[in-house]
């Protein structure tokens, strides 16, 4: 099945590929290209087949009752591969543009539901509208151009053949009154030649087909094309048993080669049950450290170990399997509570589990005020919730796969700092002996942490405890005191 292995495949690509391709064309590609393709293999195929039965059986029969007549009557066929040839490349180009034009009406769709509340927020809803109008006015211009050539090949086929029923009446004609033939020859002749009309018609239809399934193929094998920058080996280790030790090697990582790197000559060692803070000014590519971690992002080869093991060696689902991994770009499903929440652990059917995680999270008595409790839906993306309860929901999701290392990637910035404080001690306190990786801005909720690791601009300029980078009079001490200073101003 197309659609599921164009589905499959997605599933493989990378990060970046999500960053070049918007939504709607991905939607557009996997339900209206494949409709297209599935047109063509399917309802094509079966109305050429039945046009190649009739081509096969009827020219042999006209022939063999009189081969100078069949010779003049098949005398227009040679301008049917002409004219297919000359509509055949304009349907394709044409077709291609409504395509194109179709996924970005689907993007465009999928955005203002998605902001929705952007965009009445702002009062932009006439623009959108007259955004939106615009480009349905364009793809009905496109499709319009599409109609004129597509709707020629079957008449043109269609005419085709009449000009040979034309010739055969003429020629035929003259022949029986010559006697070169009788009478009911040539009425057998021109029934069986009558019967070519309808497979003629057909073959303009189905090239028609062909074409549109051709172009909307090229755009499906654009994406089947792009190779996964990260895959496993076939050799890689399914099965291991990590104990947290994480370690960086002189770690250097750019996203594009033409691209200065994002972070430079990185060295850091994390033992098992640490608990290690990531923090530093925006942009200084904590998010993109600890992505290197569960491989999100591709990592060189021996650069980073996980427990003595490169984590390019373990097969991708063995690695995730065992690392919880909570982003600053909350996402939650169209569900259930209590399904987002066991989402990467299916098997948890156990309740009181799920409550016990959310307790961790400190979402659990929100929860309890909605009406259906664990049960509640969601709107899309977690529309009904706001962006602390989303992210709060999504930690107890990490946590419910009970994983060996849990990285919290600056996902309590919708909380306050009392509540981020809270949280973080008690993922600490239930940690039994996991690894915690922690990167945040809020400086008050990591004074507990071993290990407080500051970085600038891609390099790690500073690491310690809380007191030795304190004591240093560095650039942690100034972030600390700006945050202090920051709190006490907001307790005011």
């Amino acid at each position: 099945d197309l659609r599921m292995a164009f589905f499959k495949h997605m599933e493989t690509l990378s990060q970046s590929f999500f960053q070049k391709y918007k939504t709607g064309d991905l939607m557009s590609r996997a339900t209206n290209d494949l409709n297209a393709v599935r047109m063509a293999v399917g309802p094509g195929m079966l109305i050429g087949l039945d046009a190649l039965f009739y081509f096969f059986l009827i020219p042999p029969i006209v022939i063999y009752l009189s081969p100078k007549l069949a010779l003049y009557t098949f005398l227009p066929l040679p301008l049917m591969p002409y004219f297919a040839y000359k509509i055949k490349n304009v349907i394709d180009k044409r077709f291609r543009r409504v395509q194109e034009q179709f996924s970005n009406i689907s993007e465009k769709a999928q955005e203002n539901i998605s902001g929705i509340r952007v965009v009445k927020g702002f009062n932009m809803s006439n623009q959108e509208e007259r955004t939106f109008s615009r480009l349905c006015k364009d793809f009905v211009k496109k499709n319009l151009s599409l109609v004129i050539p597509q709707s020629l090949l079957g008449p043109v086929f269609e005419y085709i053949t009449y000009m040979g029923i034309i010739i055969l009446l003429l020629v035929g004609g003259n022949m029986v009154l010559e006697g070169t033939i009788t009478l009911g020859t040539l009425i057998a002749f021109q029934r069986y030649i009558s019967k070519m009309v309808w497979p003629m018609t057909a073959v303009g239809w189905c090239l028609s087909l062909f074409q549109r399934g051709k172009a909307s193929m090229k755009r499906v094998d654009e994406i089947m094309d792009i190779s996964p920058e990260i895959v496993s080996s076939k050799s890689a280790i399914k099965n291991i048993q990590p104990t947290g030790r994480i370690e960086f090697n002189d770690v250097s990582f750019r996203y594009n080669k033409n691209e200065d790197f994002t972070l430079r000559n990185i060295n850091l060692k994390i033992n098992p049950g640490q608990k290690v803070a990531i923090t530093g000014s925006v942009g200084c590519g904590k998010t993109t450290l600890v992505n290197l971690i569960p491989r999100i992002l591709p990592a060189e080869h021996n650069k980073i170990l996980l427990d003595d093991i490169d984590i390019n060696k373990i097969d991708i689902k063995e690695l995730r399997r065992h690392i919880g991994f909570v982003s600053q770009d909350t996402f939650l499903f169209s569900e259930k509570i209590k399904n987002n929440i066991s989402f990467g652990n299916p098997e948890l059917s156990d309740e009181r589990k799920v409550i016990e995680f959310a307790d961790i999270s400190m979402i659990s008595k929100e929860i309890d005020d909605l009406p259906g409790g664990y049960d509640s839906y969601l709107g899309e993306r977690g529309i009904n919730l706001s962006g602390g309860q989303k992210q709060r929901i999504s930690i107890a999701r990490a946590l419910a796969i009970n994983p060996r290392i849990l990285i919290l990637d600056d996902c309590l910035s919708g909380v306050d700092a009392r509540t981020e404080e809270v949280i973080i001690k008690n993922i600490s306190t239930e940690a039994n002996g996991r690894t915690l990786i922690v990167v945040t801005h809020r400086i008050p909720a990591i004074t507990e942490f071993d290990l407080i690791v500051v970085m600038q601009e891609g390099r790690i300029v500073e690491k310690g405890t809380h007191q030795q980078l304190s004591e240093r009079g560095g650039i942690y001490k100034s972030l600390y005191e700006k945050e202090v200073i920051k709190e006490n101003l907001e307790t005011k």
